[in-house]
């Protein structure tokens, strides 16, 4: 799930890593997703999915009822 929350423009510096193999100069680069580790994705991967679940409250009532209420972390528990 963290893979499919993008990292706004203005804040993928801050995941910004080197990377360099012997034979060549220093590559600079950005993530743009959100990744595993960081101590922030468990709650930008589940507020991502809360907000969605708020804005479609009207259109799938049902839906948006069972992730706000039923999801834990990155697990959605019902039966």
């Amino acid at each position: 799930m963290y893979l499919q929350v993008q990292i706004r423009e203005e804040d993928q510096d801050d995941c910004r890593f080197l990377w360099r193999d012997e034979t060549q100069e220093i590559c600079k680069y950005r993530l743009t997703r959100v990744c595993f580790g960081l101590t922030c994705s468990p709650f930008l991967a589940v507020s991502t999915v809360r907000v969605h679940a708020r804005r479609n409250k009207t259109t799938a009532p049902r839906t948006a009822s069972e992730v706000l209420c039923n999801m834990y972390v990155d697990d959605l528990a019902t039966s």
